[in-house]
């Protein structure tokens, strides 16, 4: 049995995908299987990996012969392929660092309490040269999750006490697909899997029912690489932002008990900070219902001047 299962799905992404299967191939730890998922493409991509699979038997291809719109499907049909006790997952145009596996399952191995591990990453654009910091220090993430994280003994391991799933509501899930190391026998109360009504948050929304569920490792390195351009599925501002408003509302029905009430009013105005966002992206796309029904959301809360101001501007724009 291998040690890790790296799931990737692909569609249409012969561009980049050399790469990314590359950098799961060199990696140091060897022992691995690679799951690759072609969900319906209609290029080259299924016969890149065909070609790469004949030298290499630990890649297994499996095929979709229609596209299933989103990643959630091809996902999931790796998750339940995979055979390791680790799994961890690529995008199709970004890559690995070389020791970011054995790295990982080191972490997970030295400490059987944690449901997941993850790092850092660089941002880079399509040519690799990076953009800024990195995805963590332009977030200030290592000042703001002070609180939540403890330095474990002898290593450069951190730990994220359980508190750390307030974190990822309030301010950011942090984890990334590029990042994470997930444990699934780890995770017996909600075990992992990507939900399809979230669409392209899907992956948020695996990392905050993870947090939920128990501690995690974090070591502060860059061990992968996400590649930004312009066909990346997050470009549509409107869209995400319905998915995301989606999930934060699930995820608070999910986090009331375990959450104050000043945590709870926090997390509460971030989602209504979403609405307030949605309201002005629907007028500007000249959907006047849509816009005034999350302005009347937010009247009775804490934001309502600036949703009163988005009703005075829906009704002038008529």
């Amino acid at each position: 049995m291998p040690q890790v299962s790296v799931i990737v799905p692909v569609h249409n992404g012969s561009r980049y995908l050399d790469r990314a299967l590359k950098s799961v191939l060199g990696q140091t730890l060897h022992d691995l299987e690679l799951i690759v998922i072609d969900d319906g493409s209609s290029d080259n991509s299924a016969q890149l990996v065909e070609d790469l699979a004949r030298h290499d038997k630990r890649i297994s291809l499996l095929r979709r012969s229609v596209a299933s719109g989103g990643p959630s499907i091809p996902k999931n049909m790796g998750l339940r392929a995979a055979r390791s006790e680790y799994v961890c997952f690529l995008d199709q145009d970004d890559y690995y660092h070389p020791e970011r596996l054995a790295l990982l399952k080191e972490g997970l191995d030295k400490h059987p309490d944690w449901v997941a591990a993850f790092h850092d990453l660089q941002v880079v654009r399509g040519d690799e040269q990076p953009i800024g910091k990195t995805f963590l220090r332009d977030a200030n993430f290592h000042a703001l999750v002070q609180p939540h994280l403890h330095r474990t003994e002898g290593s450069d391991w951190n730990e994220l006490e359980r508190s750390f799933y307030i974190f990822q509501s309030i301010r950011f899930t942090a984890l990334h697909t590029a990042t994470v190391m997930i444990a699934p026998s780890r995770l017996l109360e909600d075990p992992p899997s990507f939900r399809k009504r979230f669409g392209g948050t899907d992956d948020a929304d695996l990392w905050l029912r993870i947090g939920f569920q128990g501690k995690i490792g974090y070591l502060d390195r860059v061990l992968s690489y996400y590649r930004k351009h312009e066909s990346n599925m997050s470009n549509n501002e409107l869209v995400m932002k319905e998915w995301q408003l989606d999930m934060h509302e699930d995820n608070l029905l999910r986090g009331l008990a375990r959450m104050t009430q000043q945590e709870q009013q926090a997390y509460r105005r971030k989602i209504a900070d979403f609405r307030l966002t949605l309201a002005y992206l629907y007028r500007k796309a000249g959907q006047r219902k849509a816009s005034l029904q999350e302005c009347l959301h937010c009247i009775r809360g804490p934001l309502w001047p600036q949703a009163a101001r988005e009703i005075v501007k829906l009704s002038l724009a008529r």
